[in-house]
């Protein structure tokens, strides 16, 4: 298990150092629907908002958990702020439906004012994930007796924050964010730093 975390990390960082986000310019844009009913041309409908990017996905076990966790303690001390706009995109288009998301945020406690729970096609996704240097792969499948197909996905544990004009400037594992330093980061952002 431990050879698996340190292959994905160099991986991982792999990708990020060859390609993905490019810090001059803003990814490049898929059509994505949301939980709030809308389709998003995403993350370009965002521009004119500071906006916290973030991938999980709704049957993950543990890193998408403690990132969902820390985001939620970010929105207690950045959400108020109408500038802030949380994005947060599935790595699982096929089980991640905008209904299965709109039930994980339920559970979670997730906003449903200002925090998007984006999910697509298979295609669309694909390409915000590739926009952002996302890596997710499906694990072994197992099908139960039931016919369910039972799956993880290996992925990128990555939070992003994107200015006003929708390009990267900060990039950190979700699932061990300084909530407290990284909302001092946001709030600079909003003042206009």
């Amino acid at each position: 298990m431990k050879q698996r975390a340190v292959f994905w990390t160099v991986l991982v960082s792999a990708v990020l150092l060859l390609g993905g986000c490019d810090a001059a310019h803003p990814p490049s844009s898929s059509r994505l629907q949301a939980t709030d009913g809308r389709t998003y041309n995403f993350p370009a409908d965002l521009r004119g908002r500071i906006v916290i990017v973030s991938f999980i996905y709704t049957h993950c076990p543990d890193i998408c958990r403690m990132t969902i966790g820390h985001l939620l303690d970010l929105w207690e001390r950045v959400g108020g702020d109408t500038n802030v706009v949380f994005a947060t995109v599935t790595l699982d288009p096929a089980r991640d439906t905008v209904a299965a998301l709109r039930q994980y945020a339920e559970v979670w406690g997730i906003p449903s004012v200002r925090w998007l729970l984006l999910t697509g096609t298979i295609a669309e996704v694909e390409r915000v994930h590739k926009a952002f240097g996302i890596v997710a792969r499906k694990s072994y499948t197992e099908r139960l007796p039931t016919g369910e197909s039972v799956y993880f996905i290996d992925h990128t544990d990555a939070v992003f924050l994107l200015d006003r004009n929708g390009i990267v400037r900060d990039r950190r594992e979700g699932s061990s964010l300084d909530v407290r330093k990284y909302a001092q980061m946001v709030q600079q952002y909003i003042r206009g730093q």
